[in-house]
Formats: structure tokens, sequence, C-alpha cells
């Protein structure tokens, strides 16, 4: 009997509709094989869908509400501060760290929120958003100068040169090159490791998307002209990636592997960012500090802003990140909270505010007694009616171009988690009508519009003209699948349960997600029927030992990339 493998090949926002489009055109052969011969559809991602709550959902196979991820920050307890996010904010095992158990050897490179890495049965190089390539982004420590040997320019985002004569062009070789050295570090690493489960998440899609969305619709004769293939030039260029590694994977005929290409989301064009905290002051369920003050925190804060983006434009994107590496950060420490300390303490009357917003989609949170500092909305008596109030104020936000509705649905948090990890939810969830509106949380003073019509990334010249869908993909592929099939109503949490099936491991006792039923036939130690109905206790983790956080300095490292990429 053959052992079980699984590849993971993970294209961050790979869109249902380009993939199905330019598969059909030929301009994606091995993804159009995949699909003909395995079984493909759409993959439902989470709400807000942003990477660190998808990607961890996909991990840990369970709802946020239990794995405890809702977005790159959460609240400080106690405080009105907030603090960046990563993988040591995960709650449950993830699937790397479930196969360790069950002696599996796993690889794992560039998986969003896998950083600070735990310990393994293998080696984990973490991806988006460690600060750069050290001790506390790759596990084993020893297996950094391999690495430099294998990529010695190893990077884990590319940075946008405004200085270059043709920055987007750049920036579009440098995606390229983000692909290929990917893969070349999988290519070496598929032959010289023994593995059972390998992942690999490519973020080039993602950022093309961002970026170079409207150069699509371009012009003959303006300058996004020469830019309106990049995205799909990208994809190709993904395409031939995924070639490879899956013609590398299946080579060795001891091992049966099924491979699962998978987004976390989709894409699609951007229209307005929605400054919530604007619209909450506008409401008033925010209010601001005398006039003075607050006027004086919003010169602070632009100056704050104008300082980051001269950093971004003089100094040159390798010496950054030569920066980074040598400093682990530090250079920022100077910074660290200014921006959001300056507005929070000075700027926001907390003794009248009822509500207030953070982070990147849609998430709001009321200013409640006994859990905010200044909290003044009593549970008891307020919280119900403040929640339907600010649900039913949104039902009235509109484009103001056409005038139809931005909000499809306002969520209370426990219509879609479950779990111990429900008291860190938002005490309200937006749903947008369209998700080429999109919310934030964040900074918003009186200079600040409800709509804003921003082209680019917060503290960048980069352009911003695409934003994130609320469908994915997975492509399954391998002897085990049956042909043809259309995969219907599956969501992130799913994959997780089908990744262990596959390797006939027993599900866990925690998981939201199911089984897919894409199989012909299983060669591995259980059935695909047994295994459904076999959750239970996992082992012990593989090493013990608390896994050690990001230090300060690497954390406001991680703020500034959030803040670029408009996350934050």
């Amino acid at each position: 009997m053959r052992s079980p493998r699984v590849l993971i090949i993970g294209l961050d926002a790979a869109t249902p509709e380009l993939v199905s489009s330019w598969s059909n055109d030929g301009h994606l052969p091995n993804l159009a094989r995949m699909i003909a011969e395995g079984a493909w559809g759409k993959l439902r991602s989470t709400l807000q869908p942003v990477t660190s709550a998808a990607w961890t959902t996909i991990m840990t196979g369970a709802n946020q509400g239990k794995h405890g991820l809702y977005d790159f920050v959460q609240r400080l307890a106690g405080t009105y501060s907030v603090e960046v996010t990563d993988a040591s904010h995960i709650k449950l095992p993830t699937i790397l760290e479930i196969a360790s158990r069950f002696g599996k050897r796993v690889v794992s490179i560039n998986m969003p929120y896998t950083s600070p890495p735990p310990p393994v049965n293998g080696i984990i190089v973490g991806g988006p958003f460690a600060p750069a390539i050290n001790k506390r982004s790759v596990y084993p420590a020893d297996f950094i100068p391999i690495l430099r040997e294998i990529v010695p320019d190893y990077f884990i985002l590319p940075d946008y040169d405004p200085s270059t004569p043709d920055p987007m062009g750049a920036f579009a070789t440098r995606l390229h090159e983000e692909i290929e050295q990917r893969e070349r570090l999988c290519l070496r690493l598929m032959q010289s490791e023994t593995w059972d489960l390998f992942t690999v998440v490519f973020m080039a899609a993602d950022e093309a998307q961002h970026s170079f969305w409207h150069c699509q619709t371009a012009r003959p004769g303006t300058k996004e002209w020469s830019h309106r293939n990049v995205i799909r030039d990208v994809y190709q260029r993904l395409d031939a990636a995924i070639g490879r590694l899956v013609a590398q994977a299946i080579t060795d005929e001891a091992f049966h592997t099924t491979v699962l290409v998978i987004s976390d989301h989709g894409a699609g064009p951007l229209r307005w960012l929605v400054n919530l905290n604007r619209w909450l002051a506008q409401q008033g369920f925010l209010h601001y500090t005398s006039s003075t003050l607050t006027r004086l925190a919003q010169v602070r804060a632009s100056g704050l802003r104008n300082l980051a983006r001269a950093y971004r434009r003089i100094v040159p994107p390798r010496l950054r990140a030569l920066l980074r590496s040598q400093s682990d950060g530090r250079l920022f420490a100077r910074m660290k909270g200014k921006l959001e300390s300056t507005i929070n303490n000075t700027a926001i009357d907390w003794s009248r505010t009822r509500a207030y917003a953070l982070g990147s989609g849609g998430n709001l949170y009321l200013n409640l007694q006994g859990r905010e500092p200044q909290g003044i909305i009593q549970v008891e008596a307020e919280y119900e009616e403040t929640r339907t109030q600010i649900a039913d104020a949104l039902k009235t936000l509109s484009d103001p171009e056409d005038g139809s509705p931005l909000v499809q649905r306002v969520y209370r948090r426990e219509e879609i988690y479950t779990g111990p990890q429900l008291a860190m939810a938002p005490d309200l969830v937006i749903e947008w009508s369209d998700y080429a509106n999109w919310g934030r949380g964040g900074p918003a003073l009186l200079n600040t519009p409800v709509l804003e019509n921003q082209r680019h990334f917060d503290l960048s010249d980069q352009p911003l003209s695409g934003s994130h869908r609320k469908d994915g993909i997975i492509v399954a592929y391998g002897p085990s699948i049956r042909k043809g099939t259309a995969i219907q109503n599956a969501g992130l949490v799913d994959v997780m349960p089908t990744a262990l099936s596959l390797l006939g491991l027993p599900l866990p006792d925690h998981l939201d997600g199911k089984t897919l039923g894409i199989f012909d036939a299983i060669d591995s130690p259980r059935e695909i029927g047994e295994l459904v109905e076999e959750k239970g206790s996992i082992p012990a983790p593989f090493e013990e030992g608390p896994t050690e956080g990001y230090t300060p300095e690497e954390t406001q490292e991680l703020i500034r990339r959030l803040r670029d990429l408009g996350y934050y």
C-alpha cells in the first residue's frame, strides 16, 4: 500500500471568475488540466474576508469563535490600545501541528500566520506578516542558513519602489521574482526532505490584484495600458509553478499524493473605502474631545503619516529590507503606538462614545462597562438596544453616486461565531453589499470623509484599485479524486478535515468543517466514512514549551507593513 501524502498550494486571493475564464482560454493549462481531471469549485471565505482570519480558519478547520483570530489587530485587554495578532494568538492546533503529533513529517513555506512558528516535525518558513527571516519566523532556526543557501535574497513580501523610472513595472518584476523564489525553495525541499504534508502559499495574485486591477480596463496610450496584462501574467507564472510542483510531488510512486489548490478569498475592483469611525461620529455614536485637542491630535497624526511616507519614498526598498533584517524593526520602535495613542487618548471622548471600529473590513465594538476602561454601555440595559440602533443606521448608508445600499447585512457576533473565544469577537460585523466597498477602523478625524475614493495604499504611493471578495477557489487533483466533480457549498473550514482524511488521520472534535465528498477511492489506512465519524482527542504537542512571540520592535514593523497595505 502506498503512503498517503498531501500537497496544499495556496494562491492568496485567486479569484474563481479569473481562474475559470483564463483556464478556458488556454492561459492556465496546468490548472485547466487539474480541473478537468479532478474537482473544483468556490471556497467560501470568512467575514471579513481578510488574510489573518481566513488562513487561520483554513489551518484550524474551525470558526473564529474557536481559533480566536478576527483580524490583523485585536483589543489589548483593559485599554483602548491594540496589538498586532500573530501565530501565538491562535487558540487551536493547526493542521501542521496535528499532523506532526501523529508522526507525519510536514514542510510549510510562506503560510500566513505561521510566524512565530510552533514546534513541528519538519520545517516551517513563516509567511506574512513576519518582519524578517530570523529565528522567530523559521523553525528550526538552524534551517535559516540552508534557506539562504538555496535562495540567498529570499524575501517575504516585495517592497514598492516609487523612485524607479517605472515603479509599477519594477513591482510587477518583483512579483515574478517572489514566485520564482518560492518555487525554487519548494522544489529543492521536495527533493531533499521526507514529507507527508507540504504547504506553500503564493501571495503574488493578491498583491497584483490590489495594485493593477484598474490597468485591466486601461485605455490605449495611458501609462496603465502597458500594465493591462500584469494580473493575467502573474496567474500564468503561478500556473507554471503549480505544474512543476505537482510534477515533482507525484514522481515518487511509493506515495499516493493528492494536491489541493486553494485560495482564502477572491478579488475585484475597489470603489469606496468606508471610514467607519468617521461614520460613527457623524451618527452620534462616537464623540471627539474639544476641537482644539482634536485638531492638535490631527496635526500630530498627519506629521507621523508624512514622516512614514517620506521614509517609504526616500529609502530604497533593499535598504529598508536590510534595516528590517539587521534591527529586527528597532528603527520603528520610537513610533510605537504613537498614531493610535495620540488619537485614542487625545481626540476621542470616551466618556460619551458608545461604539468604535477596529481593524479591516467592518468590525464594530461597543464601549462596554466592565470591558473598556471608560465604558458607558450597560450590558443588561443598553447593549442590545445600541446594537440595533447601529445596525439600523448602517442600512441607510448608500453610494453617493447611484444611491445603492452599501450594507447587505449587519450580524451580531453570536449569529456567526461560536466557541470559547467569542468574547474577543466584534460586537457587530458588517457584510457589505458589494465588497468593492471596504470598511476600516483606525484613525478617522475631522477632515476624514466617510466614503473615501482612495487610490493608493496608506503611507505609500503604491496604487490601490482592487479589494477582496468573499469567494476563493478549491481545486482537488489526484488518484483519489472523482473526475469532473463540481464542489459546492464548500468553506474554508472544510480544507483541514479533507486534508486530514487524505492523510488517514482522525478528525479532532473541535472541527466545524467537513470532509468534502470528492473521492473515488482512498489508498490510506482508513476509509473516509470511518474518519468522518471518528472524532476525538489528538496526541500531545510535538514538542513541549511556549511559542516565542514577536518582540515589541518587531510588532511595530508589522504595524507599519499592515498600514502600508491598508489593513490597519
